[in-house]
């Protein structure tokens, strides 16, 4: 059992009326549906950095890595050709 808070009461009564739901329930179950899908999304991206931070750790112990500085120095160039883009 639970209770709801205000706020949420009266986003379930928002989106009833809309007229997309029926009642409150059909607004809980789309909305626990789409959090499903978001923590799967968000495990699917936590497993992908993962990956990709191996990848670079293996990289790195094989010297395919770039120094600190050189990436660093390149920082701004990159910063100003986006800001170029973005004008």
């Amino acid at each position: 059992m639970f209770t709801l808070t205000s706020e949420h009461e009266t986003l379930i009564q928002s989106q009833l009326a809309t007229g997309r739901y029926a009642n409150a329930e059909e607004v809980l179950g789309t909305a626990l549906h789409l959090l499903t899908e978001l923590d799967a999304e968000n495990q699917s991206w936590l497993e992908e950095v993962r990956q990709r931070i191996a990848i670079g750790l293996a990289e790195l112990d094989r010297g395919e890595g770039v120094d600190g500085p050189t990436v660093m120095n390149k920082f701004p160039h990159k910063f100003q050709m986006a800001k170029q883009e973005n004008q």
